[in-house]
């Protein structure tokens, strides 16, 4: 486990704005006015080149701005040559910027400097711009973007500003949460999540191939007939990976990159990568590399290697993964090689720093090997339930440790694998926490969480911190892992057991007769799905309690868009219509009974 427990609770008071309203309203002579009454001297400029991106990224701080000191047309945005005033937020690489040290500035990390003179935002690459502008909003203004459809806008009509300069840069280069409310209104740029894009939550941002595309690179219809010497088959004869070692192929490979990237000249990272399945090349020469190194990718960082050095401008990576999973020894990667690890098989209670868990344990030691002999790793994790995307599923304090470890062994990149479904358990929240992680894992999850569920749920905030908090702790009372094909009846004897379940939906139940908003009530309602999903499927025989919480269950999960209860398979109307009633069915009080008599007449 994590030695730390979450204890927002603890801290759930901590953030009032109308304190922070008054700490900005004092005037002192060390601080600079940035807004009077509702009004600012401040004119947003951008560089007299700006492309639209830019251009868009200042039309929106000054939307936000205008909101936070409640104004409505305070804030004009302006090429830089039309700057009539020495008040000034500057964006990008302005001239008024030119004297400015960005040498501290790393990958997509921003600069803030602000004093009487004026304020600047910088980036290196102007297609991160926003990082810059949501970072100055958040860590100085109190904005929190909690959700994809909310962001939390204090109202601070005087703003007095005490002259500050800083250069925030994120823990790991690549960062992506993959889930499907991130991808939602441009909620992935107020995350920082600089692996996304738009709103296609299957794209990666940055990469021109992504993963177990070897064919992508030699076509078995291209070259099958004339070359099956090519290829490893399958028990069905087909095509299922390449012979590796074979030195025929790497021309090919080679061209084929090349070719991708003079039509995509602006991604950075190039995957090749083994297909999806175990059906590996069994030839002689393969199984003598695979003696000699130990592992399969004894076959593949040699190619891996030779792109790397042919493209010393890309990132050229590939899957450690099933039966090439386990470095190779004798072998280094070349330093620009990314090594992708996806640590499928461990679980979600202990932190992979744990000694108490046999998979944390061998994924620990898969990571720290590959460190050894690669200076470029990529992890992609998985942080929900597939089988039960609606349980309650208590893995965020283990998250911190997990990165910790990561940032100690050279990881450079992070796919967060949540769901592609709307709206599945704890999402927004979860997607949040992780996306500051991934910028910055000195951050204490207690105090952020105890801030963004005082802004989301206001006057309802102590109720969501008492659930949070006693479903952490119930979790870690017998120990058992928490794994991503988990059962609510998995956990009868822990956090989801029948007694836990009425406490949460005590504490829910409370928190919405408590809030008078609608809004907040939607959210508070999203918690009880998963609770009372979590009641449907207790381990237990009571039909009126299982019914009770199926019917209101009905309602909620088709108000709320619900589509899937599983990461595959079946829609929710399916469930909701067929799934569930037969196996309700099975504890009416007609079927306990005729079973019962049964037993008794054998």
């Amino acid at each position: 486990m994590c030695d730390e427990t979450l204890n927002v609770t603890k801290y759930i008071d901590d953030y009032n704005e109308d304190n922070v309203r008054s700490i900005f309203a004092e005037n002192a002579a060390e601080k600079f006015c940035f807004a009077l009454n509702s009004k600012s001297d401040y004119k947003i400029i951008v560089p007299d080149n700006a492309d639209i991106y830019v251009m868009e990224c200042a039309d929106e701080l000054s939307v936000y701005l205008n909101k936070i000191i409640g104004s409505k047309d305070m804030f004009e945005v302006i090429r830089e040559s039309g700057l009539k005033t020495d008040k000034f937020i500057s964006i990008g690489h302005t001239k008024k910027a030119s004297a400015l040290d960005c040498s501290e500035m790393k990958d997509d990390g921003y600069l803030i400097k602000a004093d009487s003179d004026g304020i600047y935002i910088l980036t290196n690459d102007g297609r991160f711009i926003s990082n810059g502008i949501y970072g100055f909003l958040e860590d100085r203004l109190e904005c929190m973007f909690v959700r994809e459809d909310y962001d939390y806008i204090p109202f601070f009509s005087t703003i007095y500003l005490e002259p500050f300069e800083y250069v925030s840069n994120p823990d790991f280069a690549w960062r992506k949460v993959f889930q499907y409310e991130v991808s939602q209104n441009g909620w992935y740029k107020k995350l920082k999540n600089n692996g996304a894009v738009g709103d296609n939550i299957e794209v990666n941002n940055l990469w021109g191939t992504w993963c177990h595309d070897v064919f992508t690179f030699v076509d078995p219809d291209i070259y099958q007939e004339s070359h099956p010497e090519y290829f490893a088959y399958n028990s069905k004869k087909e095509p299922a990976q390449l012979c590796l070692t074979n030195e025929e192929i790497y021309p090919i490979i080679e061209n084929k990159m090349a070719e991708l990237i003079s039509q995509n000249p602006d991604k950075m990272y190039w995957d090749f990568s083994i297909n999806d399945n175990t059906d590996y090349c069994r030839c002689k020469k393969c199984r003598n590399v695979l003696k000699q190194t130990g592992s399969m990718m004894g076959t593949m960082l040699p190619i891996i290697n030779r792109l790397a050095r042919r493209f010393p401008d890309k990132i050229i990576s590939t899957l450690a993964y099933t039966y090439n999973e386990k470095a190779p020894t004798g072998m280094k990667c070349e330093p620009n090689v990314n090594i992708v690890l996806a640590p499928i098989s461990s679980g979600q209670l202990y932190s992979y720093n744990s000694i108490e868990s046999k998979k944390a344990v061998k994924t620990k030691a898969l990571i720290e090997s590959w460190s050894k002999i690669s200076s470029r790793l990529m992890i992609w994790d998985y942080v929900v339930d597939f089988s039960h995307l609606l349980m309650p599923y208590p893995n965020l304090d283990v998250q911190k440790d997990n990165h910790d470890l990561y940032i100690q062994n050279n990881v450079k990149a992070v796919f967060h694998q949540g769901s592609r479904e709307k709206n599945d358990e704890m999402a927004r929240i979860r997607s949040y926490i992780l996306s500051k992680l991934l910028w910055d894992n000195s951050i204490d999850i207690s105090k952020i969480l105890a801030k963004y569920i005082r802004v989301t749920y206001k006057d309802a905030a102590v109720y969501v911190a008492q659930y949070m908090d006693l479903m952490n702790s119930e979790l870690k009372k017998n120990g058992k892992d928490l794994d991503l094909y988990d059962k609510v009846s998995d956990h009868k004897n822990d956090y989801l057991s029948k007694e836990n379940n009425d406490k949460y939906l005590a504490l829910i139940n409370d928190a919405m007769r408590f809030t008078k908003e609608e809004r907040i009530k939607g959210y508070l309602e999203e918690i009880k799905i998963n609770i009372l999903y979590s009641i449907m499927n207790e381990k237990t025989m009571k039909y009126n309690r299982k019914k009770s919480a199926f019917d209101e269950f009905c309602v909620l999960a088709k108000k709320h868009g619900i589509e899937r209860p599983y990461e595959f398979g079946i829609t929710m109307d399916e469930y909701i219509e067929k799934v569930y009633p037969g196996k309700l069915k099975k504890y009416s009080w007609r079927n306990l009974w005729n079973a019962k008599s049964f037993r008794l007449r054998k």
